[in-house]
């Protein structure tokens, strides 16, 4: 065995491989702040969710159609998560483009500062992008991130206002 495993480049990087990957899954076992193995599915938002002021708590959570039109009555900022190009097609009055990160980062902190309400919307439940986006923010610091799950699509089928 010992002759097979010392001649056989397959064996070793098998071996090695393995092995790391034992001990990157026990690491991350062991740790307090674990990165899950599957990505969680953010949660419904909740009425006491959307009224929350408590400085200093994170929110991320998706929201339905008829949340995300109380949010956009009451001027909440929303920011489209999909290409430039889609975005200039048509999209939810008053919403921000996400193409420069940075640039957008920078734009809501100085409207509105981090502890205020966001929307982030694509394309619908199969597009991925505004989720993304919410992460992205909350990792910059934004406190009060909501996805609006059903997006652009949901929100156009329900025949409100469009740009």
């Amino acid at each position: 065995m010992k002759r097979i495993f010392a001649q056989n480049p397959l064996f070793q990087v098998l071996f090695f491989l393995i092995v790391s990957i034992v001990i990157g899954f026990g690491n991350n076992w062991l740790r307090d702040d674990s990165i899950p193995l599957l990505a969680e599915k953010l949660t419904i938002a909740t009425t006491d969710d959307l009224l929350s002021d408590i400085a200093g708590e994170s929110v991320l959570k998706a929201i339905d159609l008829e949340q995300a039109r109380k949010f956009y009555f009451e001027d909440v900022v929303f920011v489209d998560a999909r290409d430039l190009e889609y975005y200039e097609e048509g999209h939810i009055p008053g919403a921000w483009n996400s193409q420069d990160f940075m640039e957008l980062s920078f734009r809501l902190d100085s409207h509105q500062g981090k502890d205020r309400s966001i929307v982030t919307y694509c394309d619908g439940d199969d597009c991925g992008s505004s989720e993304d986006l919410a992460y992205d923010l909350q990792g910059e610091g934004f406190m009060k991130i909501f996805v609006f799950v059903g997006g652009w699509s949901e929100w156009k089928e329900a025949g409100y206002f469009i740009e």
